[in-house]
């Protein structure tokens, strides 16, 4: 998931679905209780997140990972029998590749390695540079100002507040503006300190690649441990110089492809229900969690559906998309690619949360879904008490639906295992529990299959009027503009 903008958008409502009563023993819908069954039974979630993981690694955009991770996603897609399986391109506008990075704390007693890992389509300095280093705060507009007087020829320090899904997104959206912001004022470079613990790095773009921009400066992660360090000189009124080498690569624009199959449908199969997450993943860790987690219960989605013996009657249209880290690239040009299709678009359902235990829905704005969302949610009463969150966000493949007005839902997932190691090298499988996981890809696979078999649909298309207007609302346009989903 990308990268706390609006902090109140995300806690707007909660609304708990308490469990019906007697439902714990006998669930009232048994087509949700044999594909639940079939995952619990024979599930093959953590089979798909080995094989990207373990055995494709990594899968930056324009990478040779990416790449097999795409064809590896087609052909699994025809192994399970699904129609139409197909690999839609698009473009890239910049290609990018890691190089060497290294920092120095450079003192008249020695000098000391720092560790640093650079962020995602940032460039390198272009030999080393060096100079004194500029605290400025959590990086806000203002802290920014505070100090813009001190940074022509300087390195600059930022230290991020928060760690969860709305500092997340709050710093995904402000790190292209930050970093314009500093070299307008003349840095160097940019040291933004990791919320990580034990020298891990974060990494993460800093430009939004769909228009082929790239950040303005040199921009790398700082071990928390060295933050410290480093603070601490400066509370010493110990002025630290940073000497900084990035050798980073930037490359032309590439074709990518998003990865999509069909259940066709019956009756009502001209209606579409997507079920989708993102296959790429940032490189510095093979991306279990984000977003192996998430691809894989898309495709176990699939299997337990037609290996129940179901078939909806609507079509559902399972989707692997790409370039989710950049910006949701991909997913902008999925939903333009399928504009016509999405007046008979009923939902689009995404999973980018990790593999935690689910806990219910994100809704996006959308208060007029509560009432179909609790008819949901009634057969998966085994799994506790789900809330709908109205929360309103652009962090990930959902966004360019929203912005449509189609009804579209996240997976609400227990955070716990997840930001602890998001972009990081420790985003590997062993930080998945088998049964949450299991868990959060059941309640996926039935809700799809339910809002695919219903005779109602999950909500109407709103219209562009209505759209805006929750827009603004939500401050979540703004956002929208920034990843170039709104012009």
């Amino acid at each position: 998931m990308m990268r706390r903008l609006f902090p109140l958008v995300l806690l707007i409502t909660s609304l708990p679905f308490p469990t019906p009563a007697g439902a714990q023993t006998a669930p009232a819908d048994t087509s949700s209780a044999r594909i639940i069954g079939e995952v619990f039974a024979a599930g093959r979630q953590l089979e798909y997140v080995n094989t990207l993981c373990d055995q494709i690694g990594s899968r930056l955009m324009g990478s040779s990972g990416a790449r097999r991770a795409e064809a590896w996603a087609a052909e699994e897609m025809k192994r399970l029998g699904l129609s139409n399986v197909r690999r839609e391109p698009y473009t890239m506008a910049a290609s990018w590749g890691r190089g060497p990075a290294s920092a120095t704390l450079v003192s008249d007693t020695g000098a000391r390695a720092l560790a640093v890992s650079s962020y995602t389509w940032t460039p390198g300095t272009n030999g080393a540079v060096e100079g004194e280093l500029v605290d400025v705060g959590a990086g806000r507009p203002e802290d920014v100002a505070r100090v813009a007087t001190k940074l022509k020829g300087r390195v600059a320090l930022v230290v991020p507040e928060g760690a969860d899904l709305s500092a997340v997104i709050y710093n995904f959206y402000r790190a292209p503006g930050l970093v314009k912001e500093l070299k307008d004022a003349g840095a160097l470079a940019v040291l933004v300190a990791a919320d990580k613990p034990h020298a891990m790095q974060y990494t993460a773009p800093v430009e939004f690649t769909a228009t082929g921009r790239l950040a303005a400066l040199p921009t790398v992660s700082l071990a928390h441990e060295d933050v410290g360090l480093l603070r601490r000189l400066l509370s010493q009124n110990r002025t630290p110089r940073v000497r900084l080498d990035v050798r980073n690569q930037i490359g032309p624009a590439f074709e990518a492809t998003n990865v999509v199959g069909e259940m066709a449908g019956s009756d009502l199969a001209q209606e579409l229900v997507v079920v989708g997450a993102h296959l790429d993943s940032n490189d510095l860790g093979p991306g279990a969690l984000d977003n192996a987690a998430g691809s894989a219960a898309v495709l176990e989605t699939a299997r337990a559906i037609k290996a129940s013996g179901l078939k909806p009657r609507r079509t559902i249209r399972f989707v692997l998309f790409t370039g989710e880290e950049e910006g949701m690239v991909g997913s902008i040009a999925y939903v333009e690619r399928h504009r016509a299709e999405l007046d008979r678009t009923v939902a689009a359902l995404v999973m980018d949360i990790g593999a935690g235990r689910p806990a219910g829905w994100f809704s996006m704005g959308r208060e007029d879904l509560d009432a179909r969302i609790r008819e949901l949610s009634e057969p998966l009463a085994q799994f506790g008490d789900f809330a709908v969150e109205h929360a309103a966000f652009a962090a990930t493949d959902n966004a360019p639906f929203m912005a449509e007005g189609v009804p579209n839902l996240i997976l609400l997932q227990d955070e716990t295992p997840y930001f602890p190691v998001h972009h990081t090298i420790a985003d590997t499988p062993d930080k998945i529990d088998p049964r949450d996981y299991a868990s959060a890809v059941a309640v996926l696979a039935a809700t799809a299959y339910q809002i695919a078999e219903r005779p109602q649909r999950l909500g109407r298309r709103l219209k562009p009027e209505e759209v805006k207007r929750m827009a603004e609302e939500t401050k979540v346009g703004e956002q929208w503009r920034a990843a170039g989903i709104w012009k």
